[in-house]
């Protein structure tokens, strides 16, 4: 388990990665209250599996912590903890 701050950093780093490889009108903001997934995200399903996939990374970089984030079962769930930034980051938290 990691702190949510440390979550929230490598959030952002995720983001920050992502972002570089993506039009600006699809830029994702470093937010708590930005939305992952929905009709307010810009990421389609693809964009979402590879924010997750560069946390991961990030985590293990920065924390020396394995963690996986993807979990096909809560993809599709509305009230899941890929919704926003803040719920990922309370996911990634419990789940490193």
């Amino acid at each position: 388990m990691i702190d949510k701050n440390k979550a929230i950093e490598a959030i952002y780093a995720a983001i920050d990665e992502l972002n570089a490889q993506l039009p600006a009108d699809q830029h994702l903001q470093k937010s708590a209250d930005t939305n992952l997934t929905g009709e307010k995200s810009p990421l389609d399903s693809l964009g979402l599996i590879n924010l997750l996939v560069a946390i991961e990374q990030e985590i293990s970089k920065l924390h020396g912590k394995d963690v996986q984030l993807l979990d096909e079962n809560l993809l599709g769930e509305e009230g899941g903890p890929y919704r926003t930034v803040e719920t990922l980051a309370d996911y990634t938290a419990q789940s490193a």
